[in-house]
């Protein structure tokens, strides 16, 4: 007698273990390194200041362990998107390689936040000063970077307590919540500093950052039912 498959689990995926594994090795070596300067990073965030250069008060090897976390960041919400499919969309994990399906979750959001990025580089250059396109894009970069960290303890609830505990996707999406805040706050005390401006700053957060969310994940979505198709 055939016995019946056992659905895909993420805590019974040894790729899943060890990249988890390397994300909590690489964030305890950031954060015994460089713990001093995200401190600074994290006061100067919140005590608006014109900046006369992007990471002025950091050296080379701050800017590394920078890019590490931004890494790291597109790791947790490839993550959070993997988990998502893999309860919604079982017949893409049984067809595909796992490897290759977070793979291509991790590029998707390293060339979200490079695009995003971009253009905000862009849209400020040509409406604001240097010094003030500086500032936006170090807070930018920063909230991204702090949004990995807080996402690893929910993404190892997701991964090993996923289905015993309805609270872990709320606090997951609380996180994700909690950087467009941020970056809603840091756009107003950039930018735009009074009543006035409020019109500008929800038309200039919406296209420039919730948008392209939208657009990604509907891409995703697309992609998705294109494999699932061709199975």
């Amino acid at each position: 007698m055939s016995g019946e498959p056992l659905p895909y689990l993420l805590r019974n995926d040894w790729m899943v273990t060890a990249v988890l594994f390397g994300c909590i090795v690489l964030v305890s070596y950031v954060l015994g390194k460089e713990r001093r300067y995200l401190s600074l990073q994290l006061k100067g965030f919140f005590n608006f200041r014109e900046r006369a250069s992007l990471f002025d008060d950091a050296t080379t090897s701050d800017i590394h362990y920078t890019i590490l976390l931004l890494f790291h960041s597109c790791l947790m919400y490839a993550f959070c998107i993997y988990h998502y499919f893999s309860i919604e969309s079982p017949l893409l994990f049984d067809n595909y390689p796992h490897i290759a399906l977070l793979g291509l979750f991790v590029i998707v959001n390293v060339v979200l936040l490079v695009v995003k990025g971009g253009l905000y580089e862009w849209v400020n250059w040509v409406f604001f000063t240097k010094s003030r396109c500086n500032d936006w894009l170090s807070a930018y970069l920063n909230v991204n970077a702090w949004t990995g960290l807080l996402l690893l303890p929910a993404v190892l609830l997701l991964v090993y307590f996923g289905k015993g505990s309805g609270i872990t996707p709320f606090l997951a999406l609380s996180v994700l919540v909690l950087s467009k805040i941020l970056l809603f706050y840091r756009g107003f005390c950039n930018f735009f500093p009074n009543f006035y401006g409020g019109l500008h700053l929800i038309l200039y957060f919406c296209i420039l950052e919730i948008l392209p969310d939208l657009l990604v994940w509907r891409g995703i979505l697309l992609i998705n039912d294109y494999f699932i198709l061709k199975i």
